[in-house]
């Protein structure tokens, strides 16, 4: 009689796979196994919608992580079907008495676990045993539902069995005898972490009356003995409600259920939550532009990777922002931003430097066949604003140049310089050290003479970059470090008139610049979200306008001081902005440098004193571009001429 009992009070099992809005629940039927079915949704012939079932935080339930079912008593053929399920663990719910009349035909690849719910201790099932009528029979069924909540050897099964649920990958199957009480109590507890409407849950648990075909069993026995079997056969709502009242009473939610009652952690729940669930869209993904769509949408497909489900930081972190209801600027850091800006950096840094020295470069203040040697240290740091496509970003920079120029004659000049360069660029919460060896070389030829008249300049430079990045991506993910080389390539032809005007000396000019930069590939290190990052590259072509002012020096003492001031405009002829691409897991993310005015104007004033063949001069500069684009500098060079 026992045996029969407790039979009547197996538990329900369910199918699980990967989750999508509309997918269809493909689960095999068994002939064998008749309740054996997916915990993702119900079949339409068995009074369920044919598609996962949707969740809160718009979720909607993988197919193919969990089966319930019946006694798995698999027919040869349906045995082969279900070793193509990927099951690697049967749980076995029943007592030993249970197993040994009906043991289990486990699926190939599956190791087998029996957690006796209902085993030695257990006082659930006390009051079923000397039921006579129906009415007997419903309240013992309660009373035993009542008792998965209550009795402390189920809470410890059952807590065992979410726990392997967590811990064990691949697909689970867990079952009692008829799928139905024990196994619907787990199912109903799953579906509960998952965010299943409660009347989603009820209409799940009942659906074992369909799938095992209750109404034709009882319909074939005496009326006197189906109104007492019928409740030990099949399932009904009282049966369910009185368990999750019972929670309420007894803990007061089924959050304190899973945390009080079976000691569980919001790890472990978090885990069985997104081995269970995908999310559609994140908290707030919808309204995202730029690189923190990019950012969240990357967070979205890691669902799909082996940080998801899983014991990590990731996991724990994505499913407190779905309760949380947001991403907490993760989103915007975790692309890596700051690898895009410090190529967009590196762009604009030979323009930088020529404007620096361009006035020592040029050799006009030098007598023909003279040398000057000279140092030029320069600074500067330049911001670019936030916006919704992308966080602000800040670059600053010391350099030290060692360049010497050559006046070869009336109408011909040419310089080299050597150094090397400090820069740091920072945004989304990161920063980059790119420093760099720096070498340029270049010309000037006049028509008539370096003093008055049309020239044409040119100039080319190379940059040897030595990179290191620090990303810092908040929510407990940790820190990203790399490391990378790279190299930047630029040239330079300029056109001008040196205009005499008494006192005054004007110099109009245009010039083309063009600028490639380059970062090697390279992966990060320090944190479950560190990126392989791809080369990252870009060429920018840009047009520059500007006119220089300068006096006549006025004496004081030994020394003669000349002031002189420029301004200038500069249109990027392609777009500026530099894109950088990291891959995880097979998923990509790009994000686009912060930096991305075609338009800069720019603004410099300098004095030079110079006191025989020794002279100093010392400068500031400003520019101002688009998208709150602004910068200032200095500068400090001291030449020596022989």
């Amino acid at each position: 009689m026992k045996a029969i009992l407790l039979a009547g009070a197996a538990v329900l099992a369910v199918q699980a796979a990967p989750a999508q809005a509309q997918q269809a629940i493909t689960t095999p039927i068994f002939k064998s196994v008749n309740n054996f079915r997916d915990l993702a949704g119900i079949s339409a012939a068995d009074g369920g919608t044919g598609f996962v079932n949707l969740t809160t935080h718009d979720g909607a339930m993988r197919t193919g992580v969990f089966y319930r079912s019946n006694a798995p008593t698999f027919s040869a053929t349906d045995l082969a079907t279900a070793s193509t399920l990927g099951i690697t663990k049967d749980i076995d719910l029943r007592t030993p008495g249970e197993i040994a009349s009906t043991p289990d035909v486990v699926p190939p690849g599956a190791t087998y676990l029996n957690i006796d719910i209902l085993g030695p201790g257990s006082t659930a099932t006390a009051q079923l045993a000397g039921a006579k009528t129906g009415a007997e029979a419903v309240a013992g069924m309660e009373a035993m539902y009542r008792g998965f909540v209550t009795d402390p050897t189920n809470r410890a099964g059952f807590r065992e069995t979410l726990l392997q649920m967590a811990q064990t990958p691949g697909a689970i199957l867990y079952h009692c005898t008829s799928g139905k009480d024990r196994t619907g109590w787990v199912s109903a507890v799953l579906e509960t972490i998952a965010g299943v409407a409660p009347s989603t849950i009820m209409q799940d648990y009942l659906a074992t009356n369909a799938y095992s075909n209750v109404p034709a069993t009882l319909a074939s026995l005496p009326a006197s003995i189906a109104s007492v079997y019928g409740p030990l056969l099949g399932v009904q709502s009282s049966f369910l409600q009185a368990s999750l009242d019972q929670v309420t009473a007894t803990y007061g939610s089924m959050e304190a259920y899973l945390t009080e009652g079976l000691g569980l952690t919001q790890a472990d729940i978090y885990v069985l939550r997104a081995r269970m669930v995908e999310y559609l869209s994140l908290p707030g993904q919808a309204g995202f532009v730029g690189n923190s769509a990019q950012g969240a949408a990357f967070l979205a497909n890691l669902q799909n990777s082996p940080l998801s489900g899983a014991y990590t930081a990731y996991n724990f972190y994505l499913q407190s922002a779905v309760d949380a209801g947001t991403l907490g600027g993760v989103e915007a850091r975790v692309g890596g931003q700051v690898h895009a800006d410090s190529v967009g950096y590196l762009l604009r840094e030979p323009q930088r430097i020529h404007a620096a020295i361009s006035a020592y470069a040029a050799g006009q203040d030098l007598e023909p066949g003279r040398t000057s040697v000279w140092q030029a240290d320069l600074g500067q740091t330049f911001h670019v604003g936030s916006d919704a496509a992308a966080a602000g970003s800040r670059d600053r920079n010391f350099g030290a140049l060692l360049g010497a120029t050559r006046r070869f004659d009336a109408r011909t000049s040419g310089y080299l310089a050597l150094g090397y360069n400090w820069g740091q660029v920072s945004s989304a919460d990161a920063d980059a050290d790119v420093d760099a060896f720096v070498a340029t070389v270049g010309g000037r030829r006049a028509f008539n003479s370096l003093e008055e008249g049309p020239y044409v300049g040119a100039d080319l430079s190379l940059e040897v970059v030595d990179y290191d990045s620090t990303r810092n991506l908040g929510a407990g993910l940790g820190t990203a470090r790399g490391s990378s080389n790279g190299d930047v390539y630029a040239g330079r032809v300029e056109l001008g008139e040196v205009i005499r005007q008494g006192a005054l000396t004007v110099t109009p000019l245009v010039g083309v610049d063009v600028s490639y930069a380059k970062l090697d590939g390279f992966t990060e290190h320090g944190g479950e979200l560190a990126l392989a990052i791809d080369k990252t590259d870009k060429t920018t072509t840009s047009l520059e306008a500007g006119v220089r002012v300068s006096f006549d020096g006025d004496k004081t003492g030994d020394w003669t001081v000349t002031p002189s001031a420029e301004l200038g405009y500069v249109r990027f002829l392609n777009h500026p902005s530099a894109t950088s691409q990291g891959q995880l897991y097979g998923f990509a993310v790009a994000q686009t440098s912060a930096f991305d005015s075609r338009n800069l104007g720019r603004a410099a004033f300098d004095l030079t004193a110079r006191r025989g063949r020794l002279s100093l001069q010392a400068g500031v500069n400003g520019v101002v571009g688009g998208g709150d684009a602004s910068g200032v500098g200095g500068r400090l060079l001291v030449g020596y001429s022989f």
